[in-house]
């Protein structure tokens, strides 16, 4: 081969490379990143669809269950990431990389924080194809915003509620076979008392060892569910360590693991009680537990946790009739191994999952929704119908120690809010 072929040919390999470099990187346009070439930057067999969060930064969880979510390649912002977890393709991009309302189109979902929610703070153009998603973890008891302003404008939902658009929970319970269900309605009675039974001829005894009684970690000592009252009575007839700002207990926050393995170790009962009463409002509080061995007490007034939860798998105070009654069913499971281990019955037909942050969760739920071209056209014409009507928030009040349910959330609303 002659000089001058060799010059051709190293001119031709130089503009593939060049041309192949810019095909695959994301490159500046006047000081920002731009996305237009993102699609490119990873092979797929489906076409990936961009999530863009409006008000906040996506934190994706560095690894959860097995799985990383991938940042882009070397030169790729660093607020980009793609869910490679998921069984199909979406990226999800933060708003400052927006340099003009025209880019806004390239995105098939719009993420909204309800709690940073503003009317003063919304995309001045909005394109037929894309979904706006009204995103919350927190409870609409709490009225962080006034969600009046948001008529007509979200077609879709992710919240922890069982009839949004995409479930987003804090947690989930799996079964590992097909002969158990969590649908307590579908389990026999006799079923479940056998189950219970068997828990007898195992070897573990979980409440071995134990020599404390109720604990509780609590941080927010102005709930509007009344739980610090509750749990003021409840002291007066059985031993409640309370730890945190609210108690006189420490366990550093440093290491979270260390504390659930104390409380694992020396306590029977753990008081998983929400800062709110509101439909299928079920927190970390609840499934961090269960995922040890202790038992978790509950306070359920909607029968969410049957809905999700093993039958005989926790104790739900507000079916008693007094905080006296529940003291002294506590009292006797404390002095009887037999009936205390029963509540374990699940742990080998059940594993506790999830979480609104975990690798396989509510982004891979929204994600999948993003690739089904059949969804039909939607529209939230009244959110405040949905969000805060229709989660039906509760409160108690105490006459003695009986417990009254109150429908008026504004009862609570003016005397802890004020």
């Amino acid at each position: 081969m002659s000089q001058y072929h060799r010059c051709v040919v190293a001119v031709l390999i130089i503009i593939l490379l060049t041309r192949l470099y810019y095909r695959t990187t994301l490159f500046k346009k006047g000081g920002t990143f731009s996305t237009t070439n993102l699609l490119n930057t990873f092979p797929s067999p489906q076409p990936v669809k961009k999530i863009l969060f409006w008000y906040e930064q996506y934190k994706p969880p560095r690894r959860r269950n097995g799985f990383e979510i991938a940042q882009g390649p070397t030169g790729m912002a660093e607020d980009a990431y793609r869910l490679t977890h998921c069984q199909l393709q979406c990226d999800i991009f933060s708003r400052g990389r927006i340099v003009n309302w025209e880019l806004l189109k390239e995105y098939d979902a719009i993420i909204f924080h309800q709690h940073d929610w503003t009317p003063d703070d919304v995309p001045v153009k909005r394109w037929p194809h894309q979904h706006y998603v009204f995103l919350s973890m927190e409870s609409p008891a709490w009225r962080f915003v006034n969600t009046e302003s948001m008529k007509n404008f979200f077609n879709r939902t992710m919240t922890y509620r069982r009839d949004s658009d995409i479930y987003n929970p804090y947690g989930w319970f799996s079964a590992l076979t097909e002969s158990v269900t969590l649908d307590s309605s579908r389990i026999n009675p006799l079923t479940l008392k056998q189950l219970m039974r068997d828990v007898h001829f195992d070897t573990t005894n979980y409440g071995a060892g134990k020599t404390k009684k109720v604990a509780w970690f609590v941080s927010n000592c102005k709930s509007l569910s009344a739980r610090n009252e509750y749990v003021d009575r409840l002291k007066t007839f059985i031993d409640v360590d309370i730890y945190g700002q609210c108690g006189t207990m420490r366990c550093s926050r440093s290491n979270s693991e260390l504390c659930h393995e104390m409380l694992e170790r020396d306590y029977k009962f753990y008081l998983s009680l929400e800062n709110t009463l509101c439909e299928d409002y079920v927190t970390e509080k609840f499934f961090d537990q269960m995922r040890y061995h202790i038992i978790p007490i509950v306070f359920d007034l909607h029968g969410h946790h049957k809905r999700i939860a093993p039958p005989h798998s926790y104790i739900n105070a507000a079916d008693y009739k007094s905080i006296r009654e529940l003291a002294d069913y506590l009292l006797l499971l404390d002095g009887n191994d037999t009936l205390y281990n029963e509540y374990f019955w699940w742990k080998k037909h059940y594993i506790v999952g999830g979480g609104p942050r975990d690798a396989k969760g509510g982004m891979c739920r929204l994600c999948d929704y993003l690739h089904n071209s059949t969804l039909p056209l939607k529209v939230y014409q009244n959110m405040t119908q949905w969000w805060d009507v229709q989660s039906k928030c509760r409160t108690v009040a105490f006459i003695n120690n009986t417990i009254m349910p109150k429908h008026d959330a504004d009862f609570y609303w003016e005397s802890f809010l004020a």
